[in-house]
């Protein structure tokens, strides 16, 4: 199928289910939908008004006995999909951890199309897809030899009308592959991957929330590029090479509210209140994260808080996730949280704390001056108060920046653990 035509598959899936549910029922011999084993390549247009606007990612397609598996690749990230339903010549995807499925009709065991729907965009946001079976570059190769030295830091600039958020460019080369992020002073943008010619950087990532592509021309010692976030969304950047560029410290970047103690008091998911004053919280270390299970850095941060988790428990370590949701009640959360909770094996307590609105936060976390990431953490020694905060997070997709921001905050609860309880 050429691509072009994914544009008006919306139309086309209704019409074939239209058709299907008025006919006569499959025959039972008909043989069962299946998928070509092996390698994959897929394609979303990111804006078919435009022309083709294509981000590419890879998976990898698996059978264990009667269950199709889907493996996403993202740099270092491998992200296992299980939830899997074909049907005559339909296909229907459904996402872990977020809120997004893809929705298609099969040609054959080598290739399928239809549109990816994010939920968490609106009950009409779609962008058209084309996968197909077989081993191929994530970028198709360019006639341009060679690849520029890109490897490095850069000081990278994120333009949007007047404003400029500032980010560093985090690029290691092998060949012409390229593995990298970009961390800013909210978070990172986790595992790009992609590939660099003599004269051009392409970078892009899926993993069901985050859609993003990443394209620079690249002269000599900068890259001008634009950046491209789901449907339509663009936004020019531009890099240097500075590798002594710094962002802010993300430890005094957010600030607390000395007319309002710190404290907290939500429900989990079974609707049972905890609170910051409760006996299993007194005396001993506290981290509190504020995070939404839609947020990927969020996922990242849980993984590590945990590991924290488990090896400081015994020791008098305490961690708590306050999660702010896209829906302004509990019962419409849970399945969301317990998604989050279940698929990464948390084990830590995670309450409901509200809508993820900023005024909504401003009431229900009146201490904090102004949220400004998510996530962002506080660790409260043995004393009940406020010791250091970390807003946002360098994830494992920044490398040696995600060794090091973990390991500070590791050793900052050491040393709390070793205080001396009040």
């Amino acid at each position: 199928m050429n691509f072009r035509s994914v544009r008006s598959l919306g139309a086309l899936f209704l019409f074939t289910l239209i058709i299907n549910g008025c006919g006569s029922p499959a025959s039972k011999t008909a043989a069962p939908a299946k998928l070509a084993l092996g390698p994959w390549h897929m394609d979303l247009d990111l804006d078919s008004t435009a022309g083709e606007v294509l981000l590419p990612f890879q998976f990898d397609v698996t059978k264990k006995k009667d269950k199709w598996i889907l493996v996403i690749h993202n740099q270092d990230e491998s992200i296992t999909v299980d939830s899997i339903q074909m049907t005559g010549d339909s296909i229907h995807i459904h996402m872990p951890f977020f809120d997004s499925d893809f929705h298609g009709e099969l040609h054959g065991d080598s290739a399928f199309s239809g549109l990816w729907y994010n939920h968490y965009k609106g009950a009409g946001y779609a962008i058209p897809f084309m996968a197909t079976a077989g081993l191929m570059p994530r970028f198709p190769s360019r006639k341009n030899i060679g690849s520029a030295r890109i490897a490095g830091d850069w000081e990278v600039h994120f333009i949007d009308g007047d404003d400029d958020e500032h980010a560093i460019g985090i690029f290691n080369v092998e060949g012409g592959h390229v593995k990298g992020s970009f961390a800013t002073e909210t978070g990172d943008m986790r595992f790009q991957e992609g590939s660099v010619t003599s004269d051009s950087l392409f970078l892009s990532s899926f993993n069901g929330s985050q859609a993003f592509l990443f394209r620079a021309a690249v002269r000599n010692d900068s890259l001008v590029g634009e950046f491209r976030s789901g449907y339509r969304h663009k936004q020019a950047w531009y890099g240097v090479r500075n590798p002594d560029f710094k962002l802010a410290d993300d430890e005094t970047a957010t600030t607390l509210d000395p007319a309002h103690p710190f404290a907290f008091s939500f429900p989990d998911l079974q609707g049972n209140i905890h609170s910051s004053s409760d006996k299993e919280y007194s005396g001993q270390v506290l981290v509190v994260e504020v995070m939404g299970t839609w947020c990927p850095n969020c996922m990242d941060e849980a993984k590590m808080l945990n590991e924290f988790h488990e090896n400081y428990r015994t020791d008098g370590l305490r961690v708590v996730g306050l999660a702010f949701e896209r829906s302004a009640d509990l019962t419409s959360s849970i399945p969301a949280l317990e998604r989050f909770h279940s698929g990464l094996g948390i084990g830590y307590q995670v309450l409901y704390a509200g809508m993820a609105q900023a005024d909504t936060v401003k009431a229900k976390l009146p201490f904090i001056s102004k949220l400004k990431s998510y996530p962002t953490t506080f660790l409260v020694g043995r004393d009940g108060t406020v010791r250091h905060i970390y807003t946002g997070i360098y994830g494992p997709g920044t490398g040696e920046r995600y060794t090091r921001f973990r390991d500070r905050m590791e050793n900052a609860i050491v040393q709390l653990l070793q205080e001396p309880k009040k």
